[in-house]
This record gives structure tokens, sequence and C-alpha cells, in this order.
């Protein structure tokens, strides 16, 4: 084993050698050990060089490429709920963060094997290596070892951390509206910002607490009032509008539900109309934070691990949602392999292009990541969901491909 893994020029592996400076040596409970040889020395030096070159390229591309996609991140938070004060949102980079490590980690660290490497191979450090007896082997395995610790801790990060913050950014969400009905309850506010899903503003307000003159109206994607699903007019924030003369607004906390009561009111939705002279709405605040039907549907991310694993073993009568369950799990743990892969891509492909240039290595990641990695693993979850394949062999194609392309590069590069 210990012959093999120093390996030798060309891939040969080499018998050990009799040294009796090395073999003849024994511990202090009179074992011998054998010491490691010149080549083994040199290896190991070569290997924590690479490793520290890893590091930091990694690190200083991690923070970098973070910092850019929270910003984004964060910037979509926001206009998707304006209405949030600046407290909210500072709250909220807690738990928008972690939902770019999944992409900008991977990522980075593609970038940083296809900087090293390709650096390392462009300065002729490469073949001092070769020249100098050390197998191609020990030079790719810092990234190898790398790329495992962080295939690890990046599935950890889809089933455990991602799933609490997205139920933590609902929190924010939904307290921030129950803070804003609460405050018009006690105060003389006559509009209630809800950004899109949901607008309310009055003229005035009578003695008695009552908005007079209310104008409402909601986007196509808003939530359904739930009160009367036979009358038009019970989905009418879906798109409609509503004016009335009189309305009474109030917070429901028992069922976090916001209550809306219209007095002498005409409602609008798609060409129809018709006339209330009293309804009253309750409207559940969870749909007033996810209010479309796709962000709905994006209910199930926010199960853990452990839970989508019960729901398969306990099985569901309805088929899709059980190919839905088992695509969210094994999307989760293919994009958690991701470093890995990107290790047996990027180091490879990086000695083979022998190009050290940070513009080149960031745009063929780039290349790698956006268009191809991540594309494929969409249309393998996309066919999951649908029953076209199963889960395990359609979410897992894309590492499989990268890591064959990877392994084949790397054949490549011992026999060049």
């Amino acid at each position: 084993m210990r012959a093999w893994l120093r390996g030798g020029y060309g891939g040969a592996a080499r018998p050990a050698q009799p040294d009796p400076r090395r073999d003849s040596a024994a511990g202090p409970c009179g074992v011998r050990t054998q010491w490691p040889g010149p080549r083994e020395v040199r290896a190991i030096r070569l290997q924590i060089y690479v490793l520290r070159e890893l590091l930091a390229a990694f690190g200083l591309l991690f923070a970098i490429v973070t910092a850019i996609v929270g910003a984004g991140l964060l910037l979509q938070f926001v206009t998707s709920a304006p209405e949030l004060g600046f407290g909210i949102v500072a709250q909220a980079l807690l738990y928008i963060l972690p939902e770019a490590f999944p992409i900008t980690l991977p990522l980075s660290f593609l970038v940083a094997c296809l900087l090293v490497y390709g650096r390392f191979s462009d300065d002729n450090e490469f073949l001092a290596t070769r020249m100098g007896g050390i197998h191609p082997w020990h030079v790719v395995v810092p990234a190898v070892m790398v790329g495992a610790f962080l295939a690890v801790f990046t599935v950890w990060l889809n089933t455990d951390v991602l799933p609490w913050a997205g139920l933590g950014k609902r929190e924010l969400r939904t307290n921030q509206i129950e803070q804003l009905v609460a405050s018009i309850e006690k105060g003389s506010a006559t509009s209630l910002p809800l950004g899109k899903k949901l607008r309310f503003s009055a003229a005035s307000r009578a003695d008695d607490g009552a908005f007079l003159d209310v104008h409402i109206t909601g986007d196509r994607e808003a939530p359904k009032a739930g009160v009367d699903s036979s009358d038009p007019g019970a989905s009418l924030f879906a798109g409609g509008e509503v004016q009335a003369k009189r309305a009474w607004l109030w917070l429901d906390r028992d069922e976090r539900a916001l209550v809306l009561k219209l007095e002498d009111a005409l409602w609008v939705r798609q060409g129809v109309q018709g006339r209330w002279t009293e309804n009253t709405f309750a409207l559940p605040l969870d749909r007033l934070v996810d209010a479309s039907p796709r962000e709905q549907n994006k209910r199930i991310s926010l199960l853990s691990g452990t839970e989508l694993l019960y729901r398969i073993r306990r099985g569901s009568p309805d088929a899709k949602e059980q190919r839905a369950v088992h695509a969210e799990l094994w999307q989760r743990i293919s994009m958690g392999l991701a470093p890995l892969v990107f290790a047996f891509l990027g180091a490879p492909l990086g000695l083979f292009s022998a190009r050290g240039s940070r513009a080149s290595a960031f745009l063929t990641g780039l290349v790698i990541a956006l268009p191809v990695y991540y594309p494929l693993v969409r249309i393998g979850e996309n066919a999951a969901r649908e029953g076209q394949l199963p889960a395990p062999v359609a979410l897992l194609f894309a590492d499989v491909l990268l890591a064959g392309i990877g392994g084949w590069l790397f054949v490549r590069v011992v026999r060049t």
C-alpha cells in the first residue's frame, strides 16, 4: 500500500528499496519503524504547498462571490417586501447569506482549482514534480481532500440550514405584517403596505375606527380570500379590485390571519363585477408571505432532510407529491456533492490547460457551473418530478458526467 501511495514516474508503482538507515530504526518499544523516504517527503511538502495556495485562493474568491450573490439575494428580498424596515432587513441577512453558500461555495472552489493548478502548470512547477518522480495524483490529492470536506459541509447546508433559513425569513415577514396591522389598529394610519401581495388604502378614518372610501387591490398571484369560494369576490385579491364605503381591519392572533370587513363594496375581477352589502374576509398571514402558487409549491423546500426521509418512508397516496419529495432530497444531495465533483474536474483541467490567469480561470468556472452543471441539475429535477427518470439517476447524472470528464482529463495528464 505504501509503495502504491508513493507512486512512480509515469504511474508505475515501484517496490520499496531496502535502506539500512531507514529500515533498521526501531521505535521506543522495539518495533521497527519505516520512516518516509526522500520522495515521500517531497510529495508531502508539495501537497502542503498546493493546499496552502488552494485555501488562500478559495477563501478570497468565496468572500467576493458570496458578497455579490448575497447582495443580489438581499435586493430580491427587499423588492418582494418593500414594507420591511431596516431592522428586519438587517436580521434577514442571517437567513439570506446561507442561501448563497450552496452556489457560491462550489463555484468559488472550482475557480480556485482552475486558478491554482493552471498557474502550477503554467509556471512549469508541475513539470518539475514529474521530473522529480512524483506521481500527478499527489498534486491532485489536496483538491480532492478539500472538495470532500466541502461536499459534506454543503450537503449539511442543503438538508438542515437552508430549510431553517427559509422558515426564518417567512417568520420575519409574518411578524412585520403583524406589527403593521397592530400599528394601524392603534393609530390613525389609513394605508397598509404589503408590497405586491395586497394594497390597502383609505381616504380617512371615522371616529369608530372604520376606514372610509377604501380601495383594495391585489395582483394575480395574491392570496385568495377563503370565505366563500363560490362567490367570485372570494378570490378578488387574485388580480381583483375592491372599493368600499366603510371597512374594518384587525388581526386575529389566534388564527394568525388578517381580517377585513367591508360594507357597501363594489368588486371587479377579470371583467366581472358585483356588489356586497357586507362581507368579511380572513387572509392567513402565511399566504400573504407566500402568495403565488409557485411559491406555495416550494414549501416542500422548507422541510429538513430528516423530514424528507420520514415522508419517503411513510409514503404518500399522491404519486406526484411522492416524486416531488424524492426529487427534493436527491437535488440537495446532488448539489451538495458539487465541490467534490468540481475538484475531480477542476484540478486536471487546470493542469491540462496550463492557464494561470485569473480571468481565464473565472470565465472557465462560470461556463462549467452556470450554463452546464446547474442547468443539468435543474433538467434532472424536472425529469424526476414528472416521473420520467428515477430521482437518483436524474439528479446524479450531472455529477457523474463532470466527474467522468475529470477522470478522463486526469488520465490524459498522466500520459502526457
